[in-house]
């Protein structure tokens, strides 16, 4: 795209981002909290999740081990 082309469109690419900014709603700050409260519980259960597999895994394994040493 020539350079010239590009500085002809750009006002129209402005004009079009702000009607698209005007269709988009934005959340209120409670909604941003409890969602962000809902991922820090979720990922904290994860985490909980994992590290008990981990633990299990890692116990399984070092009976194995020992079992063929």
């Amino acid at each position: 795209m020539k350079y010239a082309e590009w500085f002809k469109r750009f006002p129209v690419f402005l004009r079009d981002v702000r009607l698209e900014v005007k269709k988009t709603s934005f959340p209120s700050r409670q909604e941003v909290t409890n969602t962000t409260m809902v991922v820090v519980v979720v990922v904290a259960i994860f985490g909980v999740y994992l590290w008990v597999v981990d633990q299990v895994v890692f116990s399984v394994l070092n009976k194995v081990f020992t079992v063929f040493r």
